[in-house]
């Protein structure tokens, strides 16, 4: 029988959350400040440039909304595990996510700065901040760098510091232009040319701003329309400048990741890019390969949680090149029941392709080491998938050799008869539907509570596991209702 395994789980684009402790190295006239108005938002001005207007606490607790001031939190309300890497951590295990790589929240803005004095000395305190933060859990937790390209010379600097010398595998940059200059921009060959150097990813990340270029910013503004362009518009834009002005034919070897976009972007986008190729290739002297082509060898995409096209359309992407994000901890994530969407989402893809989404890519991506042990959410988020799935291979490889099953009074012991138990009987109901709740962690106990659907009734069930690191040990059924 083949050794109990479970899919890594690695979230390729959460966040943290900046104290303003971060800041505290920076020289006065260069550091930035978060003042609070009477309406409840925060500005984040640096010498004088404000560069962010928003409750910053809302911006970073899952749920809040922007239309309801009573809502608004300032940034010392804001989820806790933005800024204390400890309490991350217990929601990973909750949540099942195994390793993070992280990626700023007000850091996305200083993008606007037009002095690169004092960008450069925000990152670089910001990335000596994110260090600490990592250092937690060094094989759970990674740092994505903050660059300041508002001085190229000065960013490539930074991102060998950040490889070097803090251990980070990525860095990001945002699509939008910097100081007037595009990503694509020869200025920027020292930073991909570092970038190759290290092996270090590059992470596109965008950010919703009325104080950057935006595509759309000169129509009627509405924060919705803004985000939806914003995200996956500059990011088409992005892509296209970087293999048509040919700064992937110069660097082969760099790999970039477009984050909280979507996904279902990218089939039409390369296939169109690749039909303008055809006919306007020639106004693109670097271009020697198809877009797509370039695309296939050097990107990769990230796509939403529940976005429903993502079976579909990955096999078009190419399976080995899709990653999820969590967004955690902003408004607009899933928090908690990140990973149950996406089993669901995922529910209809193979196998092999399903552990590749999860976390196979990602890791491949930002080079990660193992992690030391599994995140006990990311075996309870398992089971419940194998249960939908009807997978009795699955569910043999999460069970251990000698494992128990109490259910209804009765008793099953061992793997294999537990397997079997199930295929021959939940796994004969044609509705059978778990819907987990959040993840309660004792240990190596893990208590959930269950909407349970099948043969047309809801019962309330609550699950009791024992795990042994990476497997089950004792499962308990206790049906409530």
């Amino acid at each position: 029988m083949e050794e109990p395994t479970i899919n890594k789980v690695v979230d390729a684009d959460g966040h943290v959350v900046e104290p303003v402790a971060a800041w505290a190295d920076i020289p006065n006239q260069l550091r930035p400040t978060v003042e609070r108005d009477q309406s409840g938002y925060e500005h984040v001005v640096v010498d004088g440039q404000e560069i962010l207007a928003v409750p910053l606490g809302t911006l970073a607790t899952p749920g809040a909304h922007f239309w309801e001031p009573n809502d608004f939190r300032s940034l010392d309300q804001a989820h806790p595990g933005g800024s204390d890497p400890e309490l991350r951590l217990a929601d990973m295990d909750a949540e099942g996510i195994d390793q993070s790589v992280l990626y700023p929240s007000i850091g996305l803005y200083f993008w606007a700065l037009s002095d690169p004095n004092a960008a450069s000395a925000i990152a670089r305190a910001y990335n000596d901040w994110l260090a600490s933060y990592c250092a937690a859990c060094p094989t759970r937790l990674f740092g994505a760098a903050m660059l300041p390209f508002q001085d190229p010379v000065a960013a490539a600097a930074e991102l060998l510091r950040a490889s070097t010398e803090l251990g980070f595998p990525a860095a990001f940059v945002r699509p939008n232009p910097c100081c007037g200059r595009s990503l694509s921009d020869r200025a920027y060959d020292g930073v991909w040319e570092a970038a190759v150097d290290t092996g270090t990813t590059i992470g596109i990340h965008e950010g919703s701003s009325v104080l950057l270029p935006t595509l759309g910013s000169d129509r009627p503004f509405n924060p919705l329309v803004l985000h939806a362009v914003s995200h996956s518009f500059e990011q088409m834009l992005a892509c296209a400048q970087l293999i048509s002005f040919g700064t992937l034919e110069r660097f082969p070897d760099l790999r970039v990741v477009f984050l909280e976009s979507g996904g279902g972007w990218a089939p039409f986008w390369l296939e169109r890019l690749d039909e303008q190729a055809e006919s306007f290739g020639g106004f693109c002297p670097e271009l020697r390969l198809k877009p797509s082509e370039y695309f296939a060898r050097q990107c990769w995409i990230s796509f939403e949680i529940e976005e429903r096209t993502l079976p579909v359309l990955a096999p078009f992407i190419g399976p080995d090149k899709v990653v999820w994000g969590s967004d955690y901890p902003h408004h607009d994530a899933t928090f908690p029941g990140a990973l149950e969407s996406l089993y669901r989402t995922i529910s209809p893809m193979a196998v092999e392709a399903k552990a590749k989404v999860l976390g196979a890519n990602a890791a491949a991506l930002y080079r990660l080491p193992e992690p030391e042990a599994r995140a006990p959410g990311s075996v309870v988020h398992a089971y419940f998938a194998a249960v939908r799935d009807k997978d009795g291979v699955a569910m043999r490889r999460l069970f251990e050799q000698d494992a128990e099953l109490v259910a209804s009074g009765s008793s099953v012991v061992g793997r294999e008869a537990i397997a079997t138990f199930y295929e021959q009987g939940a796994f004969n109901v044609s509705d059978l539907d778990p819907k987990p709740g959040p993840h309660h962690l004792t240990g190596s106990r893990v208590d959930v509570e269950i909407d349970l659907r099948m043969n047309g009734r809801h019962h309330k069930v609550a699950d009791t596991f024992e795990l042994a690191g990476s497997t089950i040990k004792r499962l308990e059924i206790a049906f409530l209702s």
